[in-house]
């Protein structure tokens, strides 16, 4: 009993900061349907679009997909193959639910470095977007930090696989 309650604990704190960022992407997500409704009707209503409305979506899908990481895994929304793994027993499933958090913590953990160090080349750089003339290296950073709110979201699944794999 102990030894779960430190799970519970960071499960919790991580599932409330995973559904913060998922409320912020789905938020965004209305600004994107509202700008691209607005930018159309504007287009064919009086032919004066809304500058920019491409790559301020682009912006914001970024912002979207990379706070929806967490959700996503914490939910077990992630794509899986249930057809042969549900075949084998609860402590063969955790097994492989193990290595394959242990390899996707892996990925994201690189994934969260490499784009930091992208978005630091990008500010030395004063890299801006070609229209609207906006920074790049802070939406890099949201893929960071929604790489990084996702390794924790794996790390929750990972104690809760081995927590499978150590019952008896």
């Amino acid at each position: 009993m102990m030894a779960e309650q430190p799970v519970c604990f960071l499960g919790r704190r991580i599932s409330s900061l995973s559904q913060g960022l998922n409320i912020v992407g789905v938020s965004l997500l209305m600004v994107i349907m509202a700008l691209t409704v607005a930018d159309v009707s504007l287009r064919y209503l009086v032919n004066q679009p809304i500058a920019g409305t491409f790559e301020l979506t682009e912006f914001l899908l970024v912002i979207l997909a990379s706070f929806g990481f967490a959700y996503t895994a914490l939910q077990n929304g992630h794509v899986s193959v249930d057809l042969v793994i549900e075949r084998f027993s609860p402590k063969t499933q955790g097994v492989i639910d193990t290595i394959t958090c242990l390899i996707s913590i892996g990925v994201f953990v690189t994934v969260t470095w490499a784009s930091i160090l992208y978005a630091r080349s990008e500010w030395k750089a004063n890299a801006v977007s070609t229209i609207l003339l906006l920074p790049r290296f802070p939406f890099i950073l949201v893929v960071a930090v929604g790489s990084a709110v996702l390794c924790l979201g794996l790390l929750v699944n990972l104690l809760n696989s081995l927590n499978k794999v150590v019952k008896k």
